[in-house]
């Protein structure tokens, strides 16, 4: 599921993000002995000890309440183990073997491997106009004529697809959707042409299992049963509803922000993005076939080839940065080349990620969303980090991958000209045309600025602020050995990357749509309307002095539009802070669609039409004086100029076009 929605959600897009991925290792150049240094094959004594002192350090810093882990090295698995509890309330503990966590968008990988595994027996291209595959509803128009999409794109996020959250999940399993019904209902836009970009996309990863389900004429969930949990041995796995997932299973109680708050269990109609459930132990036999050429224990789920496809990055937005493989992603880090991925719900978050090269592997599950709003620095990334850098570090790296110190910074940035180009403000391509959550684009931006010593500045929500040298044309280097990347079309820089938010891309928008400069103008549109209360003082001051003037219809009928508009676009921005406040409210919302979205700022359009007419009238009839008409023209204006920015985020309802 969506790389999160849970307080960045204030962001919903819900998802980033938060697949924790991405560029291959950082820039510092290295001893040559350290660098051939070879890997430590740990034991299982000491994956244990280290865990038991760490896990429950980070979750007790987290104040998440349970965790699973399990680790993998030369074809075994070294070790698994469960910590703290996987119901806080009842002090029920986690087991590797039986607490099957929420898999969250983990199921991706297993997505892929399906998919997979039909191109090997010829039974789909990957190359191939994927409407050749879906059944009819289900298709996808020709927006971009000679260009379709294929499994290649759904696999590597380049499909070209809006963000849509609508109808992604409901909260009962007899409003859940069958799979072709939702993907028919609920198609999103193509807003860029295949490949353009790389852009998170459940919508897409449900197209793929669409395409497992049509093509092998057997349900999804049931195709992954026979073809891949049961051969890998997987017992406590599978892709089911969560009700099912509790009659079957052991599961967890997921938690919030502390171990006190619960978070009710999404029902998701996009299955093949995020439905899974697995135990630690499941996950280790599925790193293993990943590591084993597709095969593992005498079962072979994956030709070698295929196996190897899914492993190597096929689609960045810049050679230079970490991108997508099939159902995978480079994580970022120091040390050799690392490749999983992440999940995220609420009150679950799920990791697995492999080193090819060491044969190493390690897989974390928690079940509450803890202190850290940021999928980069939430308890499972720090203990997959913490794994991650004690037995797979930079000492254990058969050879750097990472931009060489060689002092040629100097050049580079010569050669890739005026660094002004690159200069602006970029917007999340995970982000919708046509539905409410487009407004949460404020909270997943990036600006680009140059600075004195002829180094860029970005500033992003993920990553805060860095400084950037450039190494190449258009590939830039952070003194922490972070990446980011510049696209090009036409001449004109178009878009962005950042090594460790590899699901995404940044495109680049015109210096009026920047989302900082809209807010800004709707927030100086509020405070001119708030300048209404002092009608009523002024009224009452008159009253008391005798000096009243008696009012027309007219001058009434303005008075009420106004104080109207002052009171819905007020009451607006108290119900939105309430729902930043509630993610759970504000995730239902959204995915349900809701009109409680859009009817008051709809309702604010009709009073704005409503007070242009009566602004016209009062310098027509010339209602009030001079001051009082400027006024309530500013005030009209200042009403218009905070429903347009509402309509640009899809705030108000249209009328659709023809």
């Amino acid at each position: 599921m969506p790389p999160r929605i849970h307080p960045l959600l204030s962001l919903c897009a819900a998802t980033a993000l938060a697949v924790a991925v991405a560029a291959p290792s950082a820039p510092a150049a290295a001893d040559d002995d350290a660098a051939s240094a070879p890997a430590a094959d740990p034991t299982a004594a000491e994956v244990e000890t280290f865990l038991n002192e760490r896990v429950p350090e980070l979750l007790k810093e987290n104040e998440v309440p349970g965790a699973a882990v399990s680790v993998v090295d030369g074809g075994q698995r070294v070790y698994a183990g469960g910590y703290g509890d996987a119901d806080a309330a009842e002090g029920t503990p986690v087991d590797p073997a039986e607490t099957s966590f929420p898999m969250a968008s983990v199921s991706k990988s297993f997505t892929a491997t399906a998919v997979m595994q039909l191109a090997e027996s010829g039974e789909v291209d990957l190359d191939t106009d994927v409407n050749e595959y879906l059944p009819g509803g289900a298709q996808l128009p020709d927006t971009y004529p000679g260009d379709p999409v294929t499994l290649h794109h759904l696999l590597t996020h380049t499909a070209g697809f809006e963000e849509s959250v609508v109808g992604m999940a409901t909260d009962s399993a007899e409003t859940m959707l069958p799979l072709k019904g939702y993907l028919s209902t609920y198609q999103p836009e193509r807003v860029h042409p295949p490949g353009r970009f790389v852009s998170y996309s459940n919508y897409g990863t449900s197209l793929v299992g669409l395409v497992v389900q049509e093509v092998s004429g057997v349900p999804f969930a049931d195709y992954l049963d026979e073809n891949v949990f049961g051969p890998l041995g997987m017992e406590h796995s599978g892709f089911m509803p969560p009700d099912q997932a509790a009659e079957r299973f052991t599961v967890p109680t997921l938690h919030g922000a502390t171990p006190e708050t619960v978070s009710e269990p999404l029902f998701v109609n996009q299955s093949p993005a995020g439905a899974g459930y697995a135990t630690a132990t499941d996950m280790s036999d599925f790193m293993l076939a990943m590591l084993g050429d597709g095969a593992y224990d005498g079962a072979r789920v994956l030709s070698a080839e295929s196996t190897q496809a899914m492993l190597t990055k096929q689609e960045s937005l810049h050679p230079g940065v970490a991108g997508a493989g099939y159902g995978t992603w480079d994580k970022s880090r120091q040390g050799p080349r690392t490749v999983g991925h992440s999940g995220d719900l609420h009150g679950a978050h799920t990791e697995w990620a492999v080193v090819p090269e060491l044969g190493f592997g390690v897989y974390v599950a928690v079940n509450g969303d803890g202190t850290s709003a940021n999928p980069l620095k939430d308890a499972r990334a720090q203990i997959l980090d913490a794994v991650l850098d004690e037995f797979a570090g930079p000492d254990t790296a058969s050879g750097g991958a990472g931009v060489a110190d060689d002092g040629s910074d100097q050049a580079a940035s010569a050669a890739d000209g005026p660094l002004d180009r690159y200069a602006g403000t970029y917007v999340s391509t995970r982000n919708s045309e046509n539905d409410a959550s487009a407004a949460l684009e404020v909270q997943d931006q990036t600006s680009v600025s140059v600075t004195g010593a002829g180094t860029l500045h970005t500033s992003n929500s993920y990553l805060g602020e860095t400084d950037w040298t450039s190494v190449e044309p258009g590939l830039f280097v952070s003194d922490g050995g972070e990446r980011l990347a510049f696209d090009e079309a036409g001449g004109e820089v178009i878009g962005l990357s950042f090594g460790s938010l590899a699901p995404q891309a940044y495109e680049k928008v015109a210096w009026y749509d920047a989302p900082n400069l809209r807010f800004a103008g709707a927030g100086a549109a509020l405070l001119v309307m708030c300048s209404l209360l002092a009608w009523p003082v002024i009224a009452l001051v008159r009253r008391i002095r005798g000096t009243s003037r008696q009012r027309s219809a007219g001058t009434r009928t303005a008075a009420a539009l106004a104080a109207a508009a002052l009171a819905i676009c007020a009451g607006y921005l108290g119900f939105l802070i309430t729902l930043l406040g509630d993610s759970d409210l504000l995730e239902n919302l959204l995915f349900t669609g809701s009109p409680l979205l859009t009817l008051p700022l709809t309702a604010a359009g009709l009073v704005a039409v409503a007070m242009v007419v009566a602004a016209a009238l009062s310098w027509f009839r010339r209602w009030w004086n001079l001051a009082g008409r400027i006024h309530y023209t500013l005030v009209t204006l200042a009403l218009c100029q905070f429903v347009n920015v509402a309509a640009a985020y899809n705030l108000v309802w249209l009328p659709p076009a023809a």
